[in-house]
């Protein structure tokens, strides 16, 4: 007996903006959710019930609530990475540097609709799955390269200037 060849789809502009809607409505509602009770206490289907999507659709996307955390953790760093950047880049001295590291950071923290209780009730997760993250690292690394500019020659080796980096990347 032959087996049909899975049938392919061609993707529709509706279809695609249906998946969008979906992935959106998702992470909105786990966003919602990890804000308002923590990683911890959540579970798949307070983000279903929040998100208007089925559990199935749910499963489409994510496979666990775990998936969806390291997924808005990851776009949050990515988000404070990006800004704090610029912010830095207009540093002249060392001082100057340090200070507009931490104030872009904090202002960005703030302008980020629950970040402040996000990060106040998943400490432990943030902690043990984001500082290992690559957009962790990627900031260490520009810190770490940014660092450079400002200390003299032969200051610090580049070990030396990562862990300087990973310091700030810990006190804020």
């Amino acid at each position: 007996m032959n087996a049909a060849a899975p049938r392919k789809y061609r993707t529709s502009e509706k279809r695609k903006a249906t998946k969008e809607q979906n992935r959106a409505a998702i992470e909105a509602a786990a966003w919602e959710v990890f804000c308002t009770i923590g990683l911890d206490a959540a579970n798949v289907r307070d983000i279903v019930n929040r998100s208007g999507v089925s559990a199935g659709t749910f499963y489409n996307y994510f496979r666990t609530k775990e998936a969806i955390f390291e997924v808005l953790s990851q776009q949050v760093l990515e988000r404070i990475r990006k800004e704090t950047r610029g912010a830095r880049a207009k540093a002249t001295n060392l001082d100057e540097f340090l200070a507009l590291a931490y104030q872009s950071y904090f202002e960005v923290l703030q302008s980020i609709d629950g970040a402040l209780p996000f990060i106040d009730r998943n400490q432990h997760h943030i902690r043990f799955e984001m500082y290992p993250s690559a957009a962790v690292s990627g900031l260490a690394e520009d810190l770490e390269r940014e660092l450079r500019q400002f200390l003299p020659a032969g200051a610090m080796s580049r070990p030396e200037r990562l862990l300087a980096a990973s310091i700030i990347i810990a006190a804020g």
